[in-house]
């Protein structure tokens, strides 16, 4: 698989150490990509086959700037990458109240700052060698924030507008953007969620969210399936920029405006037990 001068395509890809990042790296060495994936445990996916691209694994924390700076200036220098896949990700679901400020802030500088640290640190390398492809993962959630995710909602939705602006600036270098906007994916994020405190005055609800948060989990994308309908649109040349994954993904959004927002508003909150 070449790519540019006609070496080996080389993606590089954050949240690489498990669900939906880890699949993503595996379906992209299965088409011949050498990957790079990083993340804060520095471990790539084992896949249970050989497959034709190679993995490597590095820590990196996104949200150091020195350290992403100092990374992607190595990578250039020994002939840079094609396609950056820009995936990590944090959530705690909780009430805006009984989400510590210090958790608050860690969310946004994770989702969308890790996000504008790779990509802007990126844009020099990929304009000097003719064009790239950056892909960012974001959610419905950027359209459409249920409740209990009023800051994973707040950073996927600065996202969106990021990513359009983006868009107009680098077209002209041959660099695309792709926002991903997949619907709930079943991920270990889940497994986590918070238990609300006996003091907390949303504790009844919180408690009814927790149990939705779980259904979903169940019912979630699997990563796989995501991570497949993802590289399928990053190698597509053509196509929209924004891509929705999963039939969720597509339709709620057409849903609320068909039924406006006051009536979507009030499905939403039965659908999450308030």
């Amino acid at each position: 698989m070449a790519g540019a001068s006609g070496r080996r395509r080389r993606a590089f890809v954050t949240g690489a150490s498990s669900g939906l990042g880890a699949g993503i790296c595996l379906e992209l060495a299965r088409r011949g990509w050498d990957v790079i994936g990083v993340s804060r445990r520095g471990i790539v996916p084992q896949g249970e086959a050989p497959v034709p691209g190679r993995m490597e694994g590095r820590t990196l924390d996104v949200t150091d700037l020195a350290s992403v700076e100092a990374m992607i200036a190595q990578l250039d220098g020994a002939g840079g990458i094609d396609l950056y896949v820009l995936n990590a990700g944090a959530n705690i679901p909780a009430m805006v109240e009984d989400l510590p400020m210090a958790d608050t802030r860690a969310i946004m500088e994770t989702n969308f700052w890790g996000v504008v640290n790779v990509a802007r640190t990126a844009l020099p390398g990929l304009r000097a060698r003719g064009g790239g492809t950056i892909c960012v993962v974001g959610s419905l959630a950027g359209k459409i924030t249920p409740p209990g995710e009023a800051i994973y909602g707040a950073s996927k939705h600065a996202l969106e507008g990021w990513c359009e602006g983006l868009l107009h600036e680098i077209g002209r270098f041959n660099i695309r953007v792709r926002l991903m906007a997949p619907e709930f994916i079943a991920t270990q994020l889940v497994s986590r969620l918070p238990v609300p405190g006996e003091t907390s005055a949303y504790g009844d609800l919180s408690a009814r969210l927790v149990k939705t948060w779980h259904e979903h989990a169940r019912k979630g994308m699997k990563p796989d399936v995501a991570a497949r309908a993802m590289v399928n649109a990053m190698e597509r040349r053509g196509g929209r920029w924004r891509v929705p994954v999963g039939m969720g993904a597509i339709w709620l959004p057409r849903l609320r405006f068909l039924l406006g927002d006051r009536l979507f508003l009030a499905i939403t909150r039965r659908l999450f037990g308030m």
